[in-house]
């Protein structure tokens, strides 16, 4: 029940306005640089659809003051072609605007999916505080994201979508991951947790969607020409993991050694490189990573008494009470994986882990006598200084020409403290989860800590 009184009143009115102000802010001065013509990555979107109305080659390089190419699926090319009957300017500010509505999109649906699958104690000021925070905590990745007009967040709300439809709707769930996975690859690595978790129907649901997705650019562009880019985008994909193919005309991919990716596959492969091991050094950095981290995240289980794999299987593990909260520490863990262990990660690709920094929040606003959450605030608060810090790059005398912010980054500075966070989190969402009856209900009191 929700509960109200005149101070969670005030709360909750100031946490909703100081909210719509943020994002109407920031989406209403993003709004305005474009109209006057700043730099943006939605060109290269806009290029190539524009490409695809003229009957020309959408990979080609169309900006003549920069090198970077579109790399995808025909189908996010296809769905800007509306915004092309625009010149650039308006069309980006456009853009920005459809943007600003699935930030918000993101928020709310994740907030009130977040706090129902976690059923805790709410009062009416729990989800308006959350989401603030949330939205402050990582204003500058938002701020990032609309800056370029880039579409991180239809990646996130296609990923929301799919959990709070994976209950009952479980085959459109899969769908939505398939349709996003022609968007950006990222959801490519919810397939196997599907397929192991044996949700059949969301992993058919996410072969249906990727084929549907993938295959409806021939109603536009013609079956033979829809078929020729799926093969060129995915050889530039497949590139990056010494697969070679012989597809012709690529589009340009930047090496997996890329000094402006921050992913820990990127990482590895320059420590493997600058020390002589070519790229089999940063493969077996790699596999020993994520060995440990899956490691890590058993254990985490193990110690709380609840089980990764033994009873959650099948429809139960889906629809059961008590199995809610565990189905959230694994979709966010997949999607910390996705941008920890890509190809290729840039600081502005953080923005799709939204959904995770909701659930850090809902955490830690709402109180569970038996569960401490310094642990979370700490790792909260290096999280955030590694995204942050250093302020100022500096001179440029850190390894090959980089300044201090350049080389923490090249390092996977904010991937370590990402994992950090994510494992403390995860810990504590255990102990909630161990701190529960057998059916799923709450054992012990749950509060806000608003109501304090």
């Amino acid at each position: 029940m929700m509960q109200f009184d005149s101070a969670q009143d005030r709360l909750a009115l100031f946490s909703w306005v100081l909210l719509y102000g943020l994002i109407l802010l920031f989406g209403g001065i993003q709004v305005d640089c474009f109209l006057r013509g700043a730099n943006m990555d939605v060109r290269i979107y806009y290029d190539a659809a524009v490409a695809l109305r003229n009957g020309q080659d959408m990979f080609a390089a169309w900006n003549p003051e920069s090198p970077l190419t579109y790399i995808y699926p025909p189908l996010l090319a296809i769905l800007f072609i509306p915004l092309t009957l625009l010149p650039l300017e308006p069309a980006a500010a456009v853009w920005t605007v459809i943007n600003v509505v699935l930030l918000w999109g993101c928020l709310w649906l994740g907030g009130k999916e977040v706090l129902r699958r976690c059923n805790g104690r709410l009062d009416v000021a729990t989800l308006p505080v959350v989401l603030l925070l949330s939205t402050v905590f990582f204003l500058s990745r938002i701020k990032a994201e609309l800056d370029q007009g880039q579409v991180d967040f239809l990646v996130l709300i296609g990923i929301t979508l799919s959990l709070v439809f994976l209950r009952r709707r479980p085959f459109l769930a899969g769908v939505l991951l398939g349709i996003v996975a022609n968007i950006k690859y990222q959801t490519v690595v919810f397939a196997p947790y599907l397929l192991i978790r044996g949700w059949w129907q969301s992993f058919l649901g996410f072969i249906a969607g990727v084929l549907l997705a993938a295959l409806s650019g021939s109603l536009v562009i013609g079956w033979e020409l829809n078929l020729d880019y799926l093969a060129r985008a995915f050889s530039g994909v497949s590139d990056l993991f010494g697969i070679e193919s012989s597809a012709s005309d690529k589009p340009m991919v930047f090496p997996i050694e890329w000094v402006d990716s921050i992913s820990l596959t990127s990482t590895f492969a320059r420590w493997s490189i600058a020390m002589g091991f070519g790229d089999s050094g940063g493969k077996v950095l790699l596999l020993f990573t994520s060995l440990m981290c899956l490691g890590i995240g058993w254990c985490l289980y193990g110690v709380s008494g609840s089980a990764l794999f033994r009873g959650r299987a099948g429809r139960i593990g889906r629809t059961d009470p008590s199995q809610q909260m565990l189905v959230l520490i694994e979709w966010c863990g997949l999607m910390v994986a996705a941008i920890a262990f890509a190809p290729q990660t840039k600081m502005r690709h953080l923005a799709v882990l939204m959904l995770v920094v909701l659930f850090m929040f809902q955490l830690l606003v709402v109180r569970r006598p038996g569960v401490p959450r310094w642990p979370l605030l700490l790792s909260a608060l290096i999280f955030f200084l590694g995204l942050h810090l250093p302020f100022d790059g500096g001179e440029r005398g850190w390894g090959n020409g980089l300044n201090l912010r350049e080389f923490w980054r090249a390092q996977g500075g904010p991937i370590w403290c990402l994992l950090l966070m994510y494992f403390t989190l995860c810990w504590t969402a255990l102990k909630w989860v161990s701190l529960a009856r057998p059916d799923g209900q709450s054992g012990v009191s749950t509060e806000s800590v608003l109501d304090r």
